[in-house]
């Protein structure tokens, strides 16, 4: 079945990530390190990186999901600059309650380091998803 995120996430497309695997409670998201992603200073910019964080987090979180997840809180760590390409984000569920959704989500650059870390909690509402 395709992701719900995959087919409707018009940024995730602007950007240029793929969702290499999304299955309930894990995903993986991958983004290539272009011109266009890079800040000022020539690394991953820190809003492409959340971006591809929140994009995993939704991929998971959703995945297999008959009614809609939505963001209930953010908070991200940037540990070092991402250098490399591509960015790839692991989004692992750590509680997956009855309407609020934990995932602790990891990003690195494409030599392996670990760039950020994220974690982020989703609201399970009635709003059905139509794939």
């Amino acid at each position: 079945m395709e992701n719900y995120v995959e087919k409707h996430d018009k940024l995730m497309r602007y950007l240029g990530m793929s969702i290499d695997i999304a299955r309930q409670g894990y995903a993986k998201v991958s983004m290539p390190l272009s011109e266009n992603i890079k800040n000022g200073m020539g690394v991953a910019h820190g809003g492409a990186i959340f971006s591809l964080a929140d994009v995993a987090f939704g991929a998971a979180v959703n995945a297999e999901a008959e009614n809609c997840v939505v963001s209930l809180f953010t908070t991200i760590e940037f540990l070092r600059p991402g250098k490399t390409g591509p960015l790839t984000a692991e989004a692992n569920v750590t509680r997956a309650g009855q309407h609020v959704q934990s995932y602790d989500v990891k990003v690195f650059d494409g030599s392996g380091e670990l760039v950020a870390k994220c974690m982020a909690s989703g609201f399970q509402t009635d709003i059905p998803l139509s794939q």
